[in-house]
């Protein structure tokens, strides 16, 4: 064989190569579960940041998504870099998803980004044609009671039942939503390991009832102790009790959402532990409350 042809051949050769690592390079589309893989098998993570930079990418960064970032162990750097991929704009690790508590004390993250840092408390999150939203609900405090019913021991030998009933003023509340099937975030303080020793701030959502109120002409109640003539019960009734599901998501974060959808009326989160020590008093009891007024 000739030297040029040869040098030829191996010239197509390389060249062949490079267009075919090229094509396959070019092909390799990075995905969130790519993403996750990587972060499993135990990658440095500036080596995964280096490989989002230089890649394809096609992420889903939606809520639910990031918040499956976080759980699968995918550090904040990583997070943020797949932000500037998707959106073309720098993003500090400090607004994507918080690893060091969700309420510690600094600088708060985006206050729309339900995995980032808040000031302890209950938030409704919304989200509409891809804004976020994150609204906090203010804690109504019961200043009365109200007793309904009486014992009746000339009909029923005093078997005839007498209600306490907590109440908040006014007939609704100031936040009304549309969506029966509203999302929460609780940021609680884990630290406290439930003895709520630490600040005071409930650790656990099993620490509040989602609570459905009777609507008055000027205000809202909920029976919180019933008695006869044998006795006396505290506790709130069946019939306002609302069931709820729970999703921890790691450092004092919580999904919250109604197991079934609501139905149009009022609602709150009562703090169980809260109010007079005296339970069936009410007084003090605290509630944080919103209404359902969806479009008929």
């Amino acid at each position: 064989m000739k030297k040029p042809h040869f040098f030829l051949i191996c010239f197509l050769a390389v060249a062949m190569f490079a267009v075919s690592a090229t094509n396959t390079s070019a092909q390799e589309t990075m995905t969130n579960d790519e993403v996750i893989s990587l972060s499993k098998a135990g990658l440095n993570p500036s080596l995964i940041v280096g490989k989002i930079r230089t890649s394809k990418t096609n992420f889903d960064l939606s809520t639910d998504s990031l918040i499956k970032l976080k759980q699968a162990g995918v550090s904040d750097d990583i997070v943020a870099a797949m932000l500037e991929a998707k959106s073309g704009k720098t993003v500090s690790a400090a607004t994507s998803a918080n690893s060091t508590g969700a309420a510690s004390v600094g600088a708060l993250g985006d206050p729309n980004d339900p995995m980032a840092k808040h000031n302890y408390g209950i938030y409704l999150y919304e989200e509409k044609d891809g804004v976020r939203k994150m609204t906090p609900l203010k804690a109504n405090v019961s200043a009365q009671n109200r007793t309904g019913g009486m014992f009746t021991s000339s009909l029923t030998y005093g078997i005839g039942k007498v209600k306490i009933k907590s109440n908040l003023p006014g007939r609704n509340a100031d936040l009304q939503l549309k969506a029966t099937m509203p999302t929460f975030y609780f940021y609680l303080d884990i630290t406290s390991g439930g003895l709520n020793t630490a600040s005071g701030v409930p650790s656990d959502p099993k620490e509040f009832t989602l609570v459905r109120f009777n609507q008055r002409s000027d205000n809202r109640e909920v029976t919180i102790g019933k008695a006869n003539a044998f006795g006396a019960k505290g506790g709130l009734s069946d019939e306002y009790v609302v069931q709820f599901k729970t999703e921890e998501l790691g450092n004092g974060i919580f999904k919250i959402t109604p197991a079934a959808e609501l139905k149009k009326g009022e609602y709150g989160f009562y703090l169980v532990n809260s109010g007079n020590s005296n339970t069936s008093a009410g007084v003090g009891s605290k509630f944080f409350d919103f209404g359902v007024n969806m479009t008929p």
